[in-house]
């Protein structure tokens, strides 16, 4: 057996994983170098929104409330203005908020499970925390003397949440989001429907409107990482040689999630682009065997770069700051794998998150789906269907599909508490279930 091939390979790996993590530390310095002082307005300006709204807002969509996440925003802008421009590495890899030179006191070091708060920002009844009013009172003159730290994650937003605040408010960027949320989605469409059919951009548009993906953009951290998802399929589609580098390519999507995500939904940066993958080798004959082998590849890709890049960062700052991250990472990545004293079976937690979705949408899509098998196999009736081999297709769909109830039985406790954002992974199992009366009912091509 020739192994240097492999080793070659290997090696690929790990200079892609080395540049990557100096990019990751090179930009994190230059946004760290952005004085504060520039942001002070903007800042001032996002706390008041953000205090007016609340930790959460409730949207009415008539069917059902859709919830969105202010509380982690507050707490990403109050990390972006507390870097210290003197210590930009340190700053952003320690990932501070509340730190403000001359009048911070005392640094506390990211802690076991909840990030801490300054006192008069936490219900002392149930132990809450107040992002959006903590960071109200830091921009309003409040002797907020205690800064706490959050070095557990990346915070690779901060490489463009910085010098956002530099020249707009938490107003502006949401219409930013907005805007790039369009054009990404408009650009995605267009080139699924160029490139592999018209009913597979209508799918996906339909899984993103499912999503609530408009509405998301009203939070920072749950768009960045679809936003993210949906760069990652354009990628895909304008690769010319798509098989090329595929194991590559999901290892450097893997690892960009986690350096930009707070896990919130990261598993769609693997399962959009996984379905357009699988997608455009079954339009260029891909055997079974070949596709499913590559389903595992690339699965396991994004998982080594996104959890190697995550290590590295628990390491880094284990290493260079003297901080027992290593442990407390762990511990934690323990909590939120636990069925909580056995209270979240799987059962419970993929109801809760079909839940939110809710019902009617679910009721709607199921529907959806029957009717547009049903018209399928009228269509094609006639025509000569090889059922078995078209069965056999379908596994890889059937596959992805399943992705999103792996995630929630591996991460269980988060996938519960923080359902009203988690339940949007389900869009890799609605997307991948529209796509397979398609494959289903494929009538055999003629032999030429």
């Amino acid at each position: 057996m020739n192994i240097k091939p492999y080793l070659i390979q290997f090696l690929k790996y790990i200079l892609v994983f080395i540049i990557l993590i100096c990019i990751y530390l090179i930009t994190l310095t230059l946004s760290g170098l952005i004085p504060s002082e520039w942001m002070k307005d903007n800042v001032t300006k996002s706390s008041e929104v953000l205090y007016e709204e609340g930790e959460k807002k409730f949207i009415d969509l008539g069917y059902k409330e859709e919830s969105i996440f202010l509380f982690t925003d507050a707490l990403m802008i109050n990390t972006a203005y507390s870097v210290d421009s003197s210590t930009p590495l340190t700053s952003s890899l320690l990932a501070r908020k509340n730190y403000i030179p001359g009048q911070t006191e005392e640094v506390y070091i990211d802690s076991q499970y909840n990030l801490g708060a300054s006192s008069q920002y936490i219900n002392q009844s149930n132990g809450d925390l107040y992002q959006t009013k903590e960071l109200y009172g830091l921009m309003h003159g409040e002797n907020i003397t205690d800064s706490f730290e959050y070095a557990r994650y990346w915070h690779g937003y901060l490489v463009i949440l910085r010098p956002l605040l530099a020249i707009m408010s938490y107003s502006g960027i949401r219409i930013v989001l907005l805007i790039l949320s369009i054009v990404l989605i408009g650009t995605l469409l267009f080139l699924i429907g160029k490139k592999i059919n018209i009913q597979t951009a209508v799918f996906f548009l339909i899984g993103l409107l499912a999503i609530h993906i408009f509405y998301v953009t009203q939070s920072m951290n749950e768009s960045i990482v679809i936003l993210f998802g949906l760069i990652a399929s354009i990628f895909i589609l304008l690769k010319k040689d798509t098989k090329k580098n595929i194991g590559i390519n999901f290892f450097v999507i893997g690892s960009i999630t986690i350096f930009l995500d707070l896990l919130t939904e990261p598993l769609i940066t693997l399962g959009l682009p996984l379905i357009i993958y699988l997608l455009l080798m079954q339009k260029q004959g891909g055997s079974l065997k070949e596709n499913i082998i590559d389903f595992f590849k690339i699965c396991i890709a994004w998982a080594i770069g996104y959890g190697l890049t995550w290590l590295v960062k628990w390491i880094l700052v284990s290493v260079l700051y003297n901080r027992p991250l290593m442990q407390i990472a762990f511990e934690q990545a323990r909590f939120r794998s636990s069925d909580s004293n056995g209270n979240y079976s799987l059962g419970f937690v993929v109801e809760r998150n079909f839940n939110f979705m809710s019902n009617a949408i679910m009721q709607a899509l199921t529907l959806f789906i029957l009717i547009y098998a049903m018209i399928k196999l009228i269509i094609n009736l006639k025509k000569k269907i090889n059922i078995k081999e078209n069965i056999l297709k379908c596994i890889p769909f059937i596959l992805t599909a399943l992705l999103p109830i792996v995630w929630y039985f591996a991460l269980r406790q988060h996938s519960v508490i923080h359902a009203f954002f988690t339940y949007r992974i389900l869009i890799i199992t609605l997307i991948s279930l529209m796509i397979l009366p398609d494959i289903l009912f494929e009538r055999e091509k003629e032999k030429t």
